[in-house]
């Protein structure tokens, strides 16, 4: 089995595309010190106008996260498999697409672990015993890295394997384990060319066991993923219902970091909350912009017609979106269901440590602007996608790569620099109204801090019967300004970080490193 090849050979255009992230970074955090000191009056206005977009987001992303927040409560309740049961086949959006006899979906969960964990696995594996969904559809494959085994002792990732099948034995039967062999030529370390050798492999062996492809969905979880007990049927029940379901993937609106909550740091809580509930929101109110990240699921016929993940890069969520969508032309789109998943936040028993890991996790993410090049050469090349849609791509890619990344800071850092570039404006009246017109708009957004503190306690876990409420309330309050130290240490330093390192040609594999899941 070869290393797939990239979609994107190396070319200037694709260097040119490489830097563009990492250039534009730079020009806007630069820019309160070159334009205050040539355009300072421009410069204010342009920072009033981002102070409303600010408080423009903020409202919108409250609005999304209370809907959302309702939808979850609602459809974590309903027995999801009776409702697909409920269904007619021949009332089905293009029933052709769906199994002979029952059309009931297979389910596919493709794990990569790069150290073989028991503990960990056996947590993940309860989580879909649990399914709400019938076991015999359901089948499981893991991968291990090879360079990791090697390091262990004789026989110990035998012995998690012969420990996983005696501990699941109604899983048993469709439990496949493989082996990543290291060093393939033209594979980046990393996620994706362990998940595409195990998913690879398993679609090998199912076609052995006579099982057709295309009555399979596949879904790729993180090995510390605990599915709630209704997330399999709520995502069938989605794939069933949908127009041109092939031509769609499926995600949780609620992804939580739930399994180790109160283990790990308040700073840590504080940043996984802030990536939880902008999610939630997005699924009410920016489905469209929705991209494959984390945990998604698609058609297994899918996922082989597009050659799996881009095993040249080690990332893999952020960078398959692209894959289907230049294979759809463009016709590939988020559906999401309100029922939740747990995942781990990174942990480590030394609190400096701890914190140390998040930033690397942070960075990682921050690599996802490999994604740029990849989505604007192929915006840039295609020609049966239509102009307006990779415009809209295109503009997307540097709203979520650039512009995202520095509008804390510029609105944060601006006004001071210019002021201090230009000590004669703090003479003039409209020095003094600019200042605290901003300040005034960023001070209603901090508001909405409240409303998404409620529902930060709403989703996570009770606090634990050892703290008291006192000390809970307490806690509670030092999270406020918590949410904008981890804005400035987390939210851009990490992405500012891996987009230089990009633009000076260094490539991901060289400095991404990959969390160790771990159980008390």
């Amino acid at each position: 089995m070869q290393a797939n090849k990239s979609f994107f050979g190396e070319s200037l255009l694709e260097r040119v595309l490489e830097i563009i992230p990492g250039f534009f970074i730079w020009i806007l955090i630069l820019s309160p010190l070159w334009a205050g000191k040539l355009f300072p009056e421009i410069m204010a206005e342009l920072l009033i106008v981002l102070a409303v977009y600010w408080l423009y987001r903020a409202i919108v992303t409250t609005i999304g996260t209370s809907i959302g927040y309702y939808r979850v409560k609602r459809d974590e309740k309903l027995d999801w498999l009776a409702k697909c049961n409920d269904l007619a086949k021949t009332e089905l959006p293009n029933p052709e697409d769906l199994p002979v006899g029952q059309f009931l979906p297979k389910h596919l969960l493709v794990y990569a672990q790069r150290v073989p964990n028991f503990a960990v696995l056996k947590t993940t594996f309860e989580g879909i015993r649990g399914q709400n969904y019938p076991l015999d559809l359901i089948y499981i494959s893991v991968s291990f890295e090879e360079r990791s085994i090697i390091k262990m002792q004789p026989g110990e990732t035998e012995l998690v394997v012969s420990q996983l099948k005696e501990a699941f034995p109604e899983l048993a039967d469709r439990l496949m384990f493989f082996r990543h062999p290291a060093n393939i030529e033209g594979e980046a370390i990393g996620a994706a060319a362990n998940r595409t050798w195990g998913a690879k492999s398993t679609v090998a062996e199912l076609k052995l066991q006579g099982e057709i492809i295309n009555d399979f969905l596949i879904t790729a979880p993180d090995e510390d993923i605990i599915f709630h007990p209704q997330y399999l049927a709520a995502c069938t029940y989605k794939y069933l219902t949908v127009q041109n379901r092939k031509q769609r993937f499926y995600q949780t609106a609620l992804y939580t970091f739930n399994n180790n909550y109160w283990e790990v740091p308040l700073l840590v809580r504080v940043l996984m909350a802030s990536l939880t509930l902008p999610v939630l929101s997005s699924s009410v109110t920016e489905l469209h912009k929705r991209e494959t990240w984390s945990c998604f699921t698609l058609s297994l016929d899918v996922m082989v017609a597009v050659n799996y993940w881009d095993t040249s890069y080690g990332i893999d969520d952020t960078t398959f979106y692209w894959r289907p969508y230049f294979y759809f032309n463009g016709d590939w789109f988020c559906e999401t269901f309100f029922v939740r998943l747990n995942a781990d936040a990174v942990y480590d028993t030394s609190y400096i440590q701890n914190h140390r890991e998040q930033y690397k996790q942070y960075l990682r993410w921050g690599w996802g602007v490999v994604s740029f090049p990849i989505g604007m050469k192929g915006l840039l090349k295609s020609r049966r996608i239509p102009l307006f849609t990779r415009l809209l791509k295109m503009y997307q890619l540097f709203e979520t790569f650039i512009f995202w990344k520095v509008l804390a800071y510029l609105l944060s850092f601006s006004i001071p620099i210019i002021l201090l570039l230009n000590p004669i404006f703090n003479e003039l009246v409209i020095w003094y109204t600019i200042p605290n017109t901003l300040s005034a708009i960023m001070g209603i957004s901090v508001i909405f801090l409240i409303p998404n503190t409620i529902y930060k306690v709403l989703i996570a876990p009770p606090k634990p019967a050892s703290m008291s409420w006192w000390k809970y309330v307490l806690v509670l309050i030092v999270e406020a300004p918590m949410n904008i130290i981890s804005l400035f240490l987390f939210s851009t330093f990490p992405f500012v970080e891996a987009s230089t390192r990009f633009m000076i040609g260094q490539k991901e594999s060289k400095s991404v490193s990959w969390s160790t899941k771990v159980r008390n």
